[in-house]
């Protein structure tokens, strides 16, 4: 008979997963922006993203949508799965922690039954 095992993340966990997913997601855009600022079917003068990265992209940063769009995303989800790989040898650890404890309680009633079944 096995039981399920219900899945409970701590507020921390939800709050590093929600922020790198954000972070991935705004990469995505990113790089949806960039692909569409290439493909545009209008004259340069009027292409809003291309304008967009003229006007306070490149200012600090020779990339452009595209190419911060692709470190944003692989930045979040390496972090996502750094932070999942972090967390889950954690909930492990406490996991066998827990089993262990149970195993000395399990022992320790069992030696105290005995010791009143012999009295």
């Amino acid at each position: 008979m096995s039981k399920e095992r219900k899945l409970q993340l701590s507020r921390k966990e939800w709050i590093v997963y929600s922020i790198l997913l954000f972070v991935a997601f705004v990469g995505l855009v990113f790089v949806v922006i960039g692909i569409i600022g290439d493909y545009l079917p209008v004259v340069a003068s009027k292409n809003w993203v291309r304008i967009s990265e003229a006007a306070w992209l490149t200012n600090w940063s020779p990339l452009g949508y595209r190419y911060w769009g692709i470190v944003l995303l692989c930045g979040g989800l390496i972090l996502f799965s750094l932070a999942l790989v972090l967390f889950s040898r954690e909930s492990d650890r406490d996991s066998e922690r827990a089993q262990r404890r149970a195993k000395r309680l399990a022992a320790m009633n069992q030696i105290e039954a005995e010791e009143t079944k012999a009295e």
